[in-house]
């Protein structure tokens, strides 16, 4: 039995880092068996709304991120794969966002699907360039975290065949 978990998270700030949605799906043999989503609360300016679409009104009634890091780790399990598109990124902010609220990680293995693509395919592209490549339809907006974590989801599984 193969299972992993797709990961993504948007940002709204760099310095400070200020995560502004994460999207993850638990993935068995393939299937996806259950997913999680979530806005998150940030007070400060949010940038890269050009990028991901969300504004400071968007997330003014989210939650913030100790009670979404309730209900998402339940899905990110102590000893999990975890599958990202630029997996560095998704690491380093799920990481520093716990540090900074005193939380503690569990031990995850992220695996880079961009890095897995480049090799296979033996070119570097966008996710949606990837998946375009493989004729996988994107499944969802892209820049919202869990069609993200879904399409990187899909590549993965299509690189693996």
């Amino acid at each position: 039995m193969h299972t992993f978990v797709a990961f993504d998270v948007e940002i709204a700030a760099r310095c400070p880092l200020r995560v502004c949605a994460v999207g993850a799906g638990y993935f068995v043999d393939g299937a996806e068996l259950t997913s999680f989503e979530s806005l998150v609360r940030v007070d400060s300016p949010v940038h890269y709304q050009s990028i991901h679409g969300l504004s400071a009104e968007d997330l003014a009634s989210a939650p913030r991120w100790p009670d979404v890091w309730a209900k998402l780790r339940p899905i990110l399990t102590n000893g999990a794969d975890v599958v990202a598109f630029r997996a560095a990124f998704d690491r380093g902010t799920l990481l520093a966002t716990l540090a900074q609220h005193g939380l503690r990680a569990p031990r995850l293995n992220f695996v880079c699907v961009a890095h897995l693509a480049e090799q296979r395919l033996g070119k570097r592209l966008r996710l949606h360039e990837y998946l375009d490549e493989l004729c996988i339809p994107f499944p969802g907006t892209p820049h919202t975290p869990l069609a993200d974590a879904r399409a990187a989801a899909a590549l993965y599984l299509a690189l693996l065949r």
